[in-house]
């Protein structure tokens, strides 16, 4: 390597938030490769470790599986083929976020349901709804609540 500073995986671990073994785990499924080795065979990162590393917490942040990582890692910018294909990675994230988006709100308004119903009984000294409900089995429990 050059001039460029040079990170232990330790300290690149350090740097990124993760454990070491991560990086190990990365390097196992061909997402990340140390820049170089040492004589006694530890792992040296430069910048493109580390640029590689934070795309793949990025990606991992949108919600890109490890395997769609690595599909993106392998496709060429410059390719319109390549774009083609994230678009259509984009568009299936998307509907995956819509639909949770579409369950996060309902359970908001199913929790705002049991925070009514909770502050109704604490006012009739009645038992605790959702601690009742959440203890029946799945199909008893009230629609809508």
């Amino acid at each position: 390597m050059s001039d460029e500073p040079i990170l232990s995986i330790g300290r690149l671990a350090k740097e990124a938030g993760v454990n070491r073994e991560t990086l190990r785990y990365y390097e196992r499924l061909g997402l990340l490769s140390p820049d170089e080795r040492t004589a006694a065979g530890y792992r040296l990162y430069g910048a493109r470790g580390a640029e590689r590393l934070r795309f793949i917490k990025r990606a991992q942040a949108f919600g890109f599986s490890l395997e769609e990582i690595r599909e993106l890692l392998s496709l060429r910018p410059e390719s319109a083929r390549s774009c083609d294909r994230v678009m259509s990675m984009l568009d299936r994230k998307l509907e995956e976020l819509s639909k949770r988006i579409e369950d996060m709100r309902r359970f908001h308004k199913e929790l705002l349901g049991y925070r009514r119903r909770c502050a109704e009984a604490l006012e009739d000294g009645a038992a605790c709804p959702l601690i009742i409900d959440v203890s029946r089995p799945e199909k008893k429990r009230a629609p809508g609540t």
